[in-house]
């Protein structure tokens, strides 16, 4: 591949999911805030981020089959088009005060489902419009730009939900996917090996008993899948969590806001850093595993701290942490997908962490409605330091990494 990294569908894709993304953000945080204002319920809370996860832990296998058969520009901006009017029309019931418990979590089902067959779409696209010996760097830039935006989101959320209120902040996210939508149609998609090739459900079968053989072979694969699917079981729970964490410590919205400003500039510094440094094969592995092993601790310590500063820092070091390791494993992972099943077992894969991360976001929610949040948060990350070990210091990862 001869073309440079800053070409013209880079630049679409990366701010057409850029608009997007800010708008999800500060969705997330006023739908959230508006369930727990409404039910003061963590099991609640974990159910509603759990379903898109559950979405694609249960769907996305076998979408990634029908997306290497299907035209993914159709697919990438289809589902932007029809996220943007589902979250248009809770717009409008928020406007009018007929939003409903069982209303939002309609919509999260509908978006969800859009989501399983759009964010395959794009990763399998990336890999195709970014030079394969900058996909480090130009994967770490497109993470940078979301990141950046999720940065002034969540910085400025609390305040936003409380000035503009939940209704006008649904209808920006709308109108965020429209816009995404529309600049994606001049985005030159490449055909894939089987774009063209009839689904049927026999067809998309076979293809998913195909992702699942050459998984089942690939010895690094059938170590990364089960250990992706335990690692997000056991400590991606806070994530859906955290704002009746952060009110159990006594901190407000506000707050709420900044301290996950604060884990997102902690992101966006770290892919800021691996989009300028290009680093060798050898030293990649280690700061993979650096990053890996390190961020539990720094999160175990953050659960436990009292004071408003201590927990911001340790968020920051650990979500650093964490950045720098999966950057580094996604990259290399995208590189060694083979072409022709690409969409498939990327699915697949994408299906077992985020399954990992549904199961746990229920799990965490109902544990939390019975014991203090930061012990149920302190405890899981625990658990999470054995594997994490085992994974990092297997010698199938070093030679992933190595060798991708």
């Amino acid at each position: 591949m001869h073309k440079k990294l800053w070409n013209k569908d880079y630049i679409l894709m990366l701010q057409g999911s850029a608009v997007s993304a800010i708008g999800d953000i500060l969705y997330s945080v006023a739908i959230g805030y508006w369930v727990y204002e409404k039910t003061g319920s963590s099991t609640l809370m974990g159910i509603m981020s759990s379903i898109s996860m559950f979405m694609t832990m249960f769907v996305m296998p076998f979408s990634g089959t029908v997306i290497d058969k299907c035209d993914r520009k159709g697919i990438i901006v289809g589902m932007d088009a029809l996220r943007g009017v589902i979250m248009l029309a809770v717009g409008g019931l928020a406007f009018a005060d007929r939003l409903s418990v069982p209303v939002v979590l309609t919509a999260a089902f509908l978006a969800s489902a859009c989501a399983v067959f759009f964010n395959p779409a794009v990763s399998t696209l990336m890999i195709d419009i970014i030079p394969h010996d900058d996909m480090v760097r130009g994967q770490s830039v497109s993470s940078g730009v979301s990141t950046l935006l999720n940065l002034v989101g969540k910085a400025l959320s609390g305040t936003l939900v409380a000035f503009f209120g939940v209704p006008l902040i649904i209808a920006i996210n709308g109108a965020s996917y429209l816009f995404s939508a529309f600049t994606e149609l001049f985005i030159t998609v490449p055909k894939t090996k089987q774009q063209g090739e009839q689904v049927t459900v026999k067809g998309v079968l076979k293809d998913f008993g195909i992702a699942v053989r050459e998984i089942m072979h690939d010895r690094f694969l059938k170590l990364f899948v089960p250990c992706a699917l335990i690692l997000n079981l056991l400590g991606a729970g806070p994530m859906a969590l955290m704002l009746p964490f952060v009110l159990e410590k006594g901190f407000t919205v506000d707050m709420y806001g900044y301290l996950m400003s604060v884990e997102t500039a902690a992101s966006l510094i770290c892919v800021c850093l691996l989009g300028v440094i290009k680093l060798k094969p050898r030293h990649r592995y280690y700061a993979l595993s650096i990053g890996f092993l390190s961020s539990g601790f720094f999160y175990i310590a953050a659960y436990l701290a009292e004071n408003y500063a201590a927990l911001c820092t340790l968020l920051f070091l650990g979500n650093f942490a964490n950045t720098l390791g999966n950057s580094i494993f996604n990259a290399s992972l995208m590189l060694a997908l083979p072409e022709e099943n690409r969409g498939g077992i990327l699915s697949f894969v994408m299906a077992a962490s985020t399954g990992g991360s549904a199961l746990s976001a229920v799990l965490f929610g109902i544990l939390c409605d019975i014991f203090p949040v930061y012990l149920v948060f302190t405890a899981g990350n625990v658990l999470t330091i054995l594997p994490m070990v085992y994974l990092c210091l297997h010698k199938n990862m070093r030679e992933f990494i190595l060798n991708n």
